[in-house]
């Protein structure tokens, strides 16, 4: 990940700081790019955003959206998104970001986040502008008949005896076991992860990137949505349409995919209180939307 700012101070103790990043900047053509500008100011204080051009230096601007506030010792950071893509080969430079913002007085400010820069690689070979287009092979003399009929014989032969194998296989074969649930496969990630500790190492970056791993990982296993491929954003949309997911489901999810956006993109500082909330609720989430225990066949239902 690229995250730079440049922190600019007012009269007093008055500070505001703006960080501008993205999750890659070497990517294939039409690879999406995740851009966050996260501002970090006092409380008290009234942000006017900038608006960013739907094509910025060679980069499209597919879509943008905000993620909540948070507020930690009288500190508030907000940060807005933007889902880029390149699709013209070559380096291209995203320019410093303006945020600007006033005090309760009415006074006037600004920070700048420093310009970023994203290598877009084409799909082609790196010399194919330079390959000529290769002459027509000469033709192949036809054999004669009987040698073509060997061969078709031969063809034949060889696929009846393919067939054979696969029926022969079939029988040797044990059947394999079923896989894993999901759930049962989130636990032991976060029974890992629990058990390394990161927050005490202050890894909090690392921490909460495989915390929301694990939870887009067992939402992909447990309900079909492509969840590691998207966006917060687009993730919360595609959730929304799972019937399994209730409304308290969907804002606990939400919630907690935000938190971990915060640190992951905006740079946030969370506390060892907070990194133990937000695996309490990836557990909660997994435990409550799993899948319920189905009784034994032999099993009789008491009702």
């Amino acid at each position: 990940m690229i995250c730079v700012g440049i922190p600019v101070a007012s009269a007093g103790e008055l500070s505001m700081r703006a960080q501008a990043s993205v999750d890659r900047s070497d990517v294939l053509v039409g690879d999406p790019i995740h851009y966050v500008v996260a501002v970090t100011h006092p409380q008290g204080v009234t942000i006017e955003w900038p608006s960013i051009d739907a094509t910025v230096a060679g980069v499209t601007v597919e879509a943008s959206g905000a993620q909540a506030p948070r507020t930690s010792h009288g500190i508030t950071t907000e940060a807005r998104w933007y889902r880029l893509a390149g699709y013209s080969p070559g380096t291209h430079t995203i320019p410093e970001t303006v945020v600007k913002f006033q005090t309760a007085d009415g006074a006037p400010h600004e920070a700048r986040t420093q310009a970023l820069t994203i290598t877009v690689k084409s799909l082609l070979p790196g010399d194919w502008e330079h390959q000529d287009i290769r002459d027509v092979k000469p033709l192949i003399p036809l054999r004669s008949a009987w040698q073509w009929l060997l061969v078709v014989a031969l063809a034949a032969l060889g696929g009846i005896a393919g067939l054979w194998w696969r029926g022969q296989r079939r029988h040797l074969e044990t059947p394999s076991s079923p896989p894993r649930p999901p759930h049962e496969i989130a636990f032991d990630a976060l029974s890992r992860l629990r058990q390394e500790d990161l927050p005490s190492r202050n890894r909090y970056e690392e921490y909460y990137l495989r915390l929301s791993g694990i939870v887009r990982a067992y939402i992909e296993g447990r309900f079909g949505v492509r969840a590691r491929e998207m966006t917060t954003e687009e993730f919360l949309q595609a959730a929304s349409n799972a019937q399994a997911l209730s409304v308290s489901h969907r804002r606990l999810l939400q919630d907690f995919l935000e938190r971990c956006d915060l640190v992951k993109f905006a740079r946030y500082e969370p506390s060892r209180h907070e990194a133990h909330e937000a695996f309490e609720a990836a557990h909660r989430f997994i435990r409550d939307t799993a899948p319920s225990p189905e009784p034994a066949a032999n099993q009789q239902v008491v009702g």
